[in-house]
């Protein structure tokens, strides 16, 4: 059996895992990809991912307009997950920036990413289901690009006093104000599920800082002197917290 990492340039996808185990589907979205889009052809080699962990490799026996086969060639364990958990609770900002911040928080290898209404959050930036919709699609799609193994969960928005996290996990909200400890010199050294609260372009309100900083167990973390955008604090603070917990180290010679 190979490993997934010795099929790291196959092209991978999340298929329903009744689909795989059946060698057969009719999708009509997978069917348009793989046969008008990347042109594949009976013989191809694939890694169909169940989005629970589990990975087929796969050569397709059959592709037409309306259905394609294949054969399992071997089921794996599929590689591409941080051994942190990390969610992202970032608030709703212009469409496309909040796109770009669901695309990039699945590459650096978040598992979770929850869209906060916030005071400041224009209007423009309310959550639809059709919008959700095609967020999904990002997620998706970013995962299979990055070689996750399973696909980050995207929650429907939440309002900022919504959230709610268990007691052992660790919690930082991103704070500008002056004497804010830095993210980097906050984090605990022992391993546990990491929230990261990041507020709209201005900020959180007066309320909302509050409110924040009075949930027990919370903390405020700054970013340092440079003032980020509503996108790219986020991510900056992930890639740091799991650059911390070895996230990256994983695979390496």
């Amino acid at each position: 059996m190979q490993p997934t990492s010795r099929l790291s340039n196959t092209l991978r996808f999340f298929v329903d895992p009744a689909n795989i185990a059946a060698g057969s589907t009719s999708d009509a979205d997978l069917l348009h990809q793989w046969q008008r889009v990347l042109r594949l052809r009976v013989g191809a080699e694939l890694l169909l991912l169940d989005g629970a962990g589990m990975a087929s490799h796969v050569v397709l026996t059959l592709l037409d307009n309306k259905k394609v086969n294949w054969e399992i060639l071997s089921t794996l364990p599929a590689s591409g997950e941080p051994i942190q958990h990390l969610t992202i609770c970032a608030a709703l900002i212009r469409p496309e920036r909040f796109e770009w911040l669901l695309q990039k928080s699945v590459e650096i290898g978040v598992s979770r990413i929850i869209p906060i209404v916030c005071e400041r959050t224009r209007a423009e930036s309310s959550s639809t289901l059709n919008k959700f919709a095609r967020w999904q699609r990002i997620v998706t799609e970013a995962a299979e690009q990055a070689c996750r193994g399973k696909i980050p969960e995207l929650t429907t928005a939440l309002a900022l006093k919504e959230i709610r996290t268990p007691s052992s996990d660790q919690v930082f909200w991103l704070h500008e104000g002056t004497g804010t400890l830095p993210l980097r010199q906050s984090l605990p050294t022992q391993p546990a599920p990491v929230w990261v609260i990041s507020g709209p372009e201005g900020g959180f309100s007066p309320d909302e800082q509050h409110w924040l900083g009075s949930q027990s167990g919370w903390h405020a973390t700054g970013l340092g002197s440079r003032i980020l955008r509503a996108e790219t604090a986020p991510i900056v603070a992930a890639t740091m917290i799991l650059a911390t917990r070895g996230a990256y180290d994983e695979g390496a010679a």
